[in-house]
This record gives structure tokens, C-alpha cells and sequence, in this order.
């Protein structure tokens, strides 16, 4: 890496980054600014989505199960996961990323024109959104791979609360601007924006420098140029499948914190993201009789609150234990959702929805942050895959929610998912104590391979 202050390649991650309050210095690693850029435009896009398809599907229907079942087939190909992370690890991430946006672009495209010349039928939205889930968790693993390759250790969490600061800032814009074209232009233009945002997620995507795989300390094939193919350490070639999966496994197992970590991305899945990837729709309509414009500002709401809950993470110098950062958060997060689940005027439904984000925004940033600091470098794609398993808990979490909607009540649903959320955080920090036990700190910065020779330039 090149010393800002001097423009000297010094060849490890300089400190100005670690010092500053600012987290959108990570934006200084190399490849980091087009990872960031293609991600962002491409949660823009799958945001504004989300919200048109559930208004669509809910006037069509008037289902909240149906509402959630679409919202759950985004998540069905989680199931490939950890197939996905080896993927990751063993083949050149940058074509991985162009091929995954392609695909996107392409879906979109294909709704687009069904809807533009009025042949969309409610079947083609639930076909179309399962064809775009297959691969889905290939694009979470392949992001957040690549941005531990680009950023060092110490300066994850703001690169990685930048990640969902643009999330929940996707859900703000997503939400407001679907839910008010949708209401003043109609779908049609609706999706022709969504469309245009993947198309620029695309080419951004193809400005990430050719991503070598990391094997042990450093990149295979670096030396000849040969893009690298992931192995275990002292091997020449790549494991097999199954060799290579059970090889993440037991880097999971082995560990006292990475088993707890995949329980909690199992756990927020299944019991508060369901409420900002679907069932918002359901509760805006039910509680309040809010259209379009209204359901798409009470889920800016919620996305303000967790942008600046991730914020407040992500410009900390350092976070000293962030799995024990995430055991508080949850808490809070959950007992703040079952104050969601009792009759509340708009207004102080609206305030509690913000402090709610806050603590989400918090929680999973040091959950992800966690991640990827205790998970080894040359297996970082398959124990992230792993972990996308536990995102099989969002459709749980839809359908469960949206059937409680419709049988018993929407405040119902609400209590139930947050009561869970609250008994399972309580009984992880039981089963796992290592969760809550204060770190010896980040590990000290490392070198970023390849960035160097870039940041000559």
C-alpha cells in the first residue's frame, strides 16, 4: 500500500485509516471503491424491488402470506451456500462478480419487458424472483470476500459498516422512490429504474482488478501472474469438493466463536429481517392504512435507524470485541421489537422504529465484522458460505410471519418473531460464553496483495 501522507509504497496497510473517524477512508483500499460501488447500486436495486413486488403482490392478492412468500423465494438458493463459498475460494472472484450481475441484469430485463408490454402474470414475478435467488448468495459470499481480500483486519469494521450503511441507505432511497414511482408512475417505470441501477451495478463490477485467491499467507500464482486457485496450505492443487467443504467445516467447528456467529446470522434472519424484507408492506397496510408512498417512508424509517446504527459502529478507531457488541445489540434490538408489537399511534410506532434500526444496524455489522476476523484467510469464501446457510431463516421468517398476520394479527406476528429473537440471543450467550468474553483486540494490519503495485500508479 502507498503511505498517503508521502505517496511511498510501503507495502503494508497504512494507520491514517485506523486513526480516523471517517469510515469512508476504507474507500482508499484499492479495489474497494468499485466493490463498494457495484454493491451499493446493486442494493439500490434489489431494495426498490422488494417494496414494488411486495405492493404488486399484496394488491393482486391481498395475501400477507403471499406477501411473504415472495419475499422468501429471494433467499431460496441459500441452500448452495457452502458449494457457493468454495466457489470463492478456489476461482477468480472478479469474473464470479461480473457473471453474478450479468445474471441480475438479465432477470431484470426480462421483467421489465413482460411488464412493460402487459404480459406479467403473478406466476413470472415468483418464477423470475427464484431464478435471480440461485444466485444471490453467491454475490453475499463473493462481497464480502472480497472486501476482507482488499481491506485489512483493523479496518474491516468501517468498511464493512460503509457496506450496510449503504444498505439501509439503499432501503431508505429503494423504499422511498419504489413506493412513490410505483404510486405516481406505475410499475412499468418502476422497473425500468430498477433495471437501469443494475445495469450500472454491472459496470462497476467490472472495474474490480482481476482477484486472485488467497491460499495461507498469500496468493497462489502471484508470482507468474497465473490467477490463483485456492488449496489447502502446502498443496499444489485445489481439494476436492467434498474434501474442500468438510475442510471449512471443521475451521467452523474448531473454533470457540465462528458456531455462535452462524447461530446469530441464522437467528436475526429469522426473527427481525423479516419485518424490513417484506412484512413492512403487511404492517404499513394492516396497522396504519398507509398506500404505496406511506409503506415505502415507514421502511425509510427503519433503514434510517439501522444506517445510523451502522455509522455509529463503523467510525470507531478500533472495536475491541464485536461479538460481544452484537449479544448487547440483539438484546436490544428484540426487546425494542416486542415494544413495536403494542398499540402505538403512528408517530411513536414511528420513533421506536428508528431506535429498532439503530440497534440492527449495530448488531449486524459486528456480526459480520466478527465473521471475518475469526475466520482464516485461505477458507474465508467456504466458512462465509457456511454462514449464508443461516440465512435460511429470512423465508422461515416470512412465511412464519405472514401465516401469524393472517390467522392471529399483525402486532401478533410482530411479538412472536421478536419474542423468539430474544429467547434465542439469551440462550446463545449461554451455549457459547466465548461470545461475550472481551477479545485481545484486532489482529494488526496485514498486507493487502496486489494493492500496492496499483497504488504506485
Amino acid at each position: 500500500m502507498s503511505d498517503p501522507a508521502s505517496g511511498a509504497s510501503t507495502g503494508i496497510t497504512s494507520t491514517p485509516d485506523v486513526r480516523s473517524f471517517n469510515p469512508f477512508r476504507a474507500l482508499r483500499y484499492g479495489d474497494y471503491r468499485f466493490v463498494w460501488s457495484s454493491e451499493t447500486l446493486n442494493l439500490w436495486a434489489s431494495e426498490m424491488e422488494t417494496i414494488v413486488l411486495a405492493i404488486f403482490v399484496l394488491r393482486d392478492t391481498g395475501s400477507p402470506l403471499l406477501v411473504g412468500l415472495i419475499g422468501a423465494l429471494k433467499f431460496g438458493g441459500t441452500l448452495l451456500g457452502p458449494f457457493y463459498g468454495l466457489m470463492v475460494d478456489r476461482f477468480d472472484r472478479k469474473r464470479l462478480q461480473v457473471g453474478v450481475r450479468l445474471i441480475g441484469l438479465s432477470l431484470a430485463v426480462l421483467l421489465t419487458v413482460l411488464i412493460v408490454t402487459d404480459m406479467l402474470e403473478l406466476w413470472n414475478a415468483y418464477v423470475i424472483v427464484a431464478a435471480g435467488s440461485m444466485v444471490r448468495m453467491l454475490d453475499i459470499v463473493l462481497v464480502q470476500t472480497l472486501t476482507a481480500d482488499v481491506v485489512p483486519a483493523r479496518s474491516l469494521h468501517g468498511a464493512i459498516g460503509l457496506s450496510r450503511i449503504s444498505l439501509d441507505g439503499g432501503r431508505v432511497a429503494g423504499s422511498l422512490a419504489g413506493g412513490v414511482i410505483f404510486e405516481v408512475l406505475g410499475l412499468d417505470w418502476a422497473y425500468v429504474m430498477i433495471t437501469v441501477l443494475y445495469l450500472l451495478a454491472t459496470l462497476a463490477s467490472v472495474k474490480i482488478d482481476r482477484r486472485k485467491v488467497i491460499t495461507g499467507t498469500g496468493f497462489s500464482g502471484e508470482q507468474s501472474g497465473q490467477p490463483g486457485r485456492s488449496g489447502l496450505p502446502g498443496r499444489s492443487g485445489p481439494p476436492g469438493i467434498r474434501a474442500g467443504l468438510a475442510e471449512g467445516l471443521r475451521h467452523v467447528m474448531r473454533s470457540d466463536v465462528l458456531p455462535g456467529l452462524i447461530f446469530f446470522s441464522f437467528l436475526i434472519e429469522l426473527s427481525a429481517f423479516p419485518i424490513v424484507n417484506g412484512l413492512m408492506t403487511v404492517i404499513a397496510d394492516e396497522l396504519y392504512g398507509l398506500g404505496g408512498a406511506g409503506i415505502g417512508l415507514l421502511a425509510a424509517v427503519a433503514s434510517a435507524g439501522a444506517l445510523l446504527g451502522a455509522l455509529a459502529l463503523g467510525v470507531r478507531r478500533n472495536i475491541v470485541s464485536p461479538t460481544r457488541v452484537m449479544v448487547l445489540g440483539s438484546i436490544a434490538w428484540h426487546v425494542l421489537m416486542l415494544v413495536l408489537a403494542l398499540p402505538l399511534p403512528l408517530w411513536g410506532f414511528s420513533l421506536v422504529l428508528i431506535a429498532w434500526g439503530f440497534s440492527g444496524g449495530m448488531t449486524f455489522v459486528a456480526m459480520v465484522v466478527g465473521l471475518l476476523r475469526a475466520a482464516p484467510a485461505e477458507a474465508r469464501g467456504r466458512v462465509m458460505g457456511i454462514r449464508t446457510l443461516g440465512i435460511y431463516g429470512l423465508p422461515i421468517g416470512l412465511l412464519l410471519g405472514g401465516w401469524i398476520a393472517e390467522e392471529v394479527g399483525t402486532q401478533a406476528m410482530i411479538g412472536v418473531l421478536g419474542g423468539i429473537g430474544l429467547a434465542g440471543t439469551l440462550a446463545a450467550a449461554i451455549v457459547w460464553p466465548a461470545l461475550l468474553r472481551r477479545s485481545p483486540g484486532a489482529p494488526p494490519d496485514l498486507p493487502v496483495p496486489g494493492n500496492d503495485q496499483k497504488d504506485k500508479k
